[in-house]
């Protein structure tokens, strides 16, 4: 039997998008949200998160800094908002290990507080664009 490929051990979850002020864009994404999340403390990644539902299971995960210097700061100062694109995976361990036979350079693995303490990593593609991962039940 043939074994998958990754992208049939991966399912969209959202897009990742840098911002100044939380409370701000969650005001601003409010016209087009379904629903609207807590926000939460990310203490490994020193950032506060919220999601932001835009459709069926489709998210927007609005990211502040949660202290300087950070890599969100930094991004605002280059003026990039839209940053990385998450996918949840059953298969944690074997999604990685594909993808990094695929030539994604995996960054690093953490476990979230977005996601009940399931591990998550960061990859960067061989285009140099930002993916996340995240264990799903």
């Amino acid at each position: 039997m043939d074994e998958p490929v990754v992208s049939q051990l991966l399912t969209f979850h959202h897009v990742g998008c840098a911002v100044k002020d939380i409370g701000r864009a969650i005001e601003a994404y409010g016209p087009v949200a379904r629903s609207v999340g807590e926000i939460v403390n990310i203490e490994s990644q020193k950032v506060r998160v919220c999601f932001v539902e835009v459709g069926p299971g489709s998210y927007i995960e609005l990211v502040e800094a949660a202290g300087d210097p950070s890599p969100i700061s930094q991004l605002l100062a280059k003026r990039m908002s839209f940053y990385h694109v998450g996918f949840l995976t059953r298969t944690f361990d074997a999604a990685l290990e594909d993808l990094q036979g695929q030539g994604y350079l995996h960054l690093n693995t953490f476990h979230s507080e977005a996601f009940g303490m399931r591990r998550c990593a960061f990859l960067a593609t061989p285009v140099a664009h930002l993916i996340e991962i995240i264990e799903q039940d």
